[in-house]
């Protein structure tokens, strides 16, 4: 396994919103192109992509309510953010 720390660090909400909506919004356009594809090339099951895509819309919702109480009261956010890679065999079908 893989480690790095992709977010790591002390921001105003400001800044943890542009940092941490990038990131979320990045994931929502990811689905989105990988549902789009999918549709267009073989009209195949699209839901895992679609679950993701409100998932992460919740997950956007969520974060601007932390960020919104931070600023509100003028508190910093402590943001830690790692990421695991673990390498794997390719599953059939894939």
């Amino acid at each position: 396994m893989h480690s790095f720390k992709l977010i790591d660090g002390q921001f105003t909400s400001s800044e943890a919103r542009s940092v941490l909506f990038a990131l979320v919004n990045s994931k929502i356009n990811f689905h989105s192109m990988e549902s789009f594809g999918i549709r267009e090339r073989t009209s195949g099951d699209t839901s895992f992509h679609e679950k993701r895509i409100k998932e992460l819309a919740q997950t956007n919702i969520d974060m601007k309510n932390i960020l919104d109480y931070a600023e509100e009261n003028k508190l910093q956010l402590r943001i830690d953010g790692p990421i695991e890679i673990k390498l794997v065999n390719e599953s059939k079908g894939n």
